[in-house]
């Protein structure tokens, strides 16, 4: 029940909230997509790729911080605007 009621205010935003929640979805996919390459790249082989490991897990650390700042913004955003 609970997530209906979000969903639905989700998809009843203002276009501006709307649009850097989007954004922040898309910013956190590619840093997600370049983290998951580096670490292909690695290959399992973390020591002989140190820095190619920690440069990955700091892009998926800075994907779930730019997620977390764009819907705190987009939700003061949407309260400001009302």
């Amino acid at each position: 029940m609970m997530l209906r009621q979000t969903i639905r205010r989700m998809l009843n935003m203002k276009p501006l909230p709307w649009l850097l929640f989007r954004r922040g979805i898309q910013l956190s996919c590619v840093l997600l997509l370049c983290a998951a390459a580096l670490l292909r790249e690695c290959g399992g082989d973390v020591m002989a790729h140190y820095r190619l490991y920690i440069t990955a897990q700091a892009l998926n650390e800075c994907a779930q911080s730019a997620l977390l700042i764009a819907v705190l913004l987009s939700v003061c955003l949407e309260d400001l605007t009302d």
